[in-house]
């Protein structure tokens, strides 16, 4: 049995706390769960940190090879899809989970689909009629709908991995999709060109992990653009960017949102899954970054989803 949690207060304790024997049985155990002191939410805090390069290279190969056995190989959207009971939130992939850890991979120059090939044919099977995915099986079934969240994590994990591999044509067309299907939303809004009640999309966040707010699905685009060469209509990103514009000039350098305390988790008792019982338990390190607390990570965000606009118009990729 794994006892305790893992514990980090300062981002300079992170990477040895990865590299622990703790961190790999938890790996073991289970590569995304709990929340937020499992090896895989601070694998993510550093690289919205800009310190990936911390991250053990045999522990994130060990949750390479972890994920590829605790995952079914399909997404299942129907009872049919599988054989007898599953546990949905530990034996199924999510797209948030799939799309970052493409992009961490990528980032780490290790090949997703060398590890899990089995997941190289979901980013066209589970693509949804209107351009993106959904982590809720449901919308496979029934309303269809994309989720901006799944869908923006899973751009930015094709994005890296097209980079990592020097391969732009290979996923163009589920990122050209997925970029379309976010400039109908004007980057965080409705098709209607409304707000989406109670998401507070128009606030910045951080640590982002898996959350949504404008200027990511703003990057994501901006990323795509300068990745391809390709061209978008200034009127589809015009509020997102006056939001940026907002947020920047007033010297925004703090999360907006309070939000990692908030959540449930799934948790191990005798290593047994016991869902949504608890809530999550939040380190102090992502607690201080998460506050209303100034960073430097918020102001730095800021200023390169800018530089990325500056490139694009000066491209011309803007029209």
């Amino acid at each position: 049995m794994i006892s305790g949690v893992l514990k980090a207060n300062e981002l300079s304790e992170v990477g040895a706390l990865i590299h622990s024997e703790k961190a790999l049985l938890m790996i073991e155990r289970d590569v995304y769960w709990p929340k937020w002191d499992s090896p895989w939410w601070y694998i993510l805090l550093l690289e919205e940190t800009g310190r990936l390069a911390e991250v053990p290279v045999e522990a994130f190969k060990e949750l390479l090879t972890c994920a590829d056995r605790q995952y079914l190989k399909v997404f299942p959207v129907r009872e049919e899809d599988v054989d007898g009971p599953v546990n949905g939130h530990t034996e199924v992939m999510c797209f948030c989970f799939f799309g970052a850890l493409l992009k961490v991979a990528s980032k780490l120059d290790f090949d997703v689909f060398a590890h899990l090939p089995w997941a190289k044919t979901w980013l066209s099977r589970y693509q949804l009629p209107d351009g993106g995915y959904n982590c809720d099986e449901s919308a496979y079934t029934g309303s269809g709908k994309s989720s901006l969240v799944s869908s923006t994590v899973m751009l930015e994990g094709m994005i890296e991995y097209a980079r990592f591999t020097k391969d732009i044509e290979t996923f163009a067309p589920n990122m050209q999709k997925i970029v379309s299907y976010l400039l109908k939303h004007q980057v965080y809004m409705s098709t209607a060109g409304k707000e989406i009640p109670d998401t507070d999309w128009d606030k910045i966040i951080f640590p982002r992990f898996y959350e949504f707010d404008f200027s990511r699905g703003l990057e994501a685009i901006f990323d795509f653009l300068l990745l391809t060469g390709k061209k978008v209509r200034g009127v589809a990103v015009e509020r997102a960017l006056a939001l940026l514009r907002k947020k920047t000039d007033a010297g925004l350098a703090h999360s907006e949102k309070q939000w990692l305390s908030g959540e449930k988790t799934v948790s191990y008792y005798i290593e047994k899954p016991i869902v949504f019982k608890d809530m999550a338990n939040v380190p102090l390190v992502m607690k201080k970054l998460n506050s209303a607390s100034d960073n430097e990570f918020v102001p730095a965000m800021l200023a390169r989803i800018s530089r990325k606009h500056e490139e694009v118009k000066s491209r011309g990729l803007i029209v």
